[in-house]
């Protein structure tokens, strides 16, 4: 066999991993996620750094805010009827960190840097469980540290612009069931069960841009533009392989022959990110944002893995993905009774996966998402800000959605429910 299936799945399930829409997490501030995230024609305090950098031109002096947020996902899976079997994730918390700093001097020039996790999470299944071949352990992390500039043109429009800096790494573990091997006529080498396959890898630093404008012709009406470009990552790593059994005697060759250890490389894209806001000041106390997110996944075509040990069993792979752009509209509030502020929001965001390609590592759907925030002005110059957002989903992946070309075969009804809870602290001088 040049290539078996369960290697197709493994290298499927890595790439969903690194673009299904849940792992862009967006929760880089406690305050915007309060209002649904809708925060680009406000971009009011130092995280404009990541949704709108013309947004720190309007700053005084210096700022601090750093945070994270407490993602805990839930997802179960149920076999197609008449099959009653049900697996459930394995209970985990992930926390993508946020950190800005921004200071602003005359001449209207304001600078800042952000450190934040714009893709991340991950998920873990049993490792017995009924799609052990698809995915077990997944995760991937990724740290964009990115310095900013900012000027106001004048009181009515400013601009920013930001460098990108991108460092990552992924895991990927997987349980195998190798069928025998055929070697001469008659003479097969026997199966091998439960072998796990680990595959983690470090990305080759990455460098990409973001620019922003903020337009207000009104003291109470503001409209911003963001734009961040996508990425090209490489992904040097290590596959290993284990369980797997002794070469038996008599045998010219065993299963750690045709399933050799070593490195591979892979070039994954980040995908480009465009936002429009608007924030309007309906009273003194409250403001209303609304905000239209596109996603370019559609630059991700196709994944080309380039394993340097292949074998009659292992070869490199070429699969074609065919994305879809995504869109997400975000809608939030804010009203403050100092020193107090309390919001709500709402999120639809679009899934970007094609349901033939749909696996287990992190099954996706259009997401209904709601948030609420609480900030409290502790001192003159010290905010706090906590928040909380509910992600639930059901998604049927059946025969009649599931072509038979797809290559990821596994029907069933997945079950998606995601508890997230963000904390911030703000400083200003």
């Amino acid at each position: 066999m040049k290539k078996l299936l369960t290697v197709v799945l493994f290298l499927v399930a890595l790439v969903n991993l690194t673009f299904a829409g849940g792992f862009q997490t967006g929760t880089q501030n406690a305050r915007a996620m309060g209002m649904g995230h809708a925060f680009v024609g406000m971009a009011s305090d130092a995280s404009a750094i990541y949704f709108n950098p013309a947004g720190l031109a309007n700053l005084r002096g210096i700022n601090f805010l750093a945070g994270t947020t407490l993602i805990m996902p839930t997802m179960e899976f149920k076999g197609p009827a008449p099959s009653t079997l049900t697996s459930e994730t394995v209970k985990r918390t992930f926390t993508p960190i946020n950190f800005y700093g921004t200071y602003s001097m005359g001449y209207g020039l304001s600078f800042g840097v952000g450190v934040f996790n714009p893709y991340g999470l991950g998920s873990e299944w049993p490792a017995t469980w009924i799609g052990k071949s698809l995915a077990v352990k997944t995760e991937l992390r990724t740290f964009y540290i990115n310095p900013t500039v900012a000027y106001k043109v004048n009181d009515m429009f400013q601009i920013g612009v930001g460098f990108n800096y991108i460092m990552s790494n992924v895991l990927f573990y997987q349980v195998i069931d190798i069928p025998s091997i055929p070697l001469a006529p008659g003479v097969a080498l026997p199966a091998a069960p439960n072998v796990g396959v680990n595959l983690e890898g470090d990305g080759k630093a990455a460098y990409t841009f973001n620019v922003g404008l903020l337009f207000s012709p009104l003291d109470n009406l503001s409209f911003g533009a963001s734009y961040r470009h996508k990425a090209e990552i490489t992904f040097n790593g290590d596959l290993t392989f284990s369980n797997l059994p002794a070469k038996p005697t008599g045998f010219p060759v065993g299963h750690s022959d045709l399933f050799p250890n070593g490195p591979g490389v892979a070039k994954l894209t980040m995908p480009y990110d465009f936002r429009f806001g608007i924030s309007y000041d309906a009273m003194s106390d409250l403001t209303l944002n609304a905000d239209f997110q596109f996603v370019g996944w559609k630059s991700y075509k196709e994944l080309a893995v380039d394993f340097e040990k292949n074998s009659a069993a292992w070869a490199d792979l070429k699969t074609p993905k065919n994305w879809d752009n995504s869109f997400s509209f975000k809608f939030g509030g804010e009203y403050r009774m100092s020193p107090f502020a309390f919001r709500l929001g709402y999120v639809y965001d679009g899934n970007p996966i094609p349901t033939m390609y749909m696996d287990p590592s992190l099954p996706g759907s259009n997401r209904h998402e709601f948030t609420a925030g609480f900030g409290y002005q502790i001192t003159r110059n010290i905010r706090a800000d906590v928040a909380y957002q509910y992600i639930s989903f059901t998604n049927d992946v059946n025969d009649s959605a599931v072509p038979a070309t797809s290559p990821v075969k596994f029907n069933g009804t997945y079950k998606n429910s995601t508890n997230l809870f963000g904390f911030n602290l703000g400083f200003a001088f």
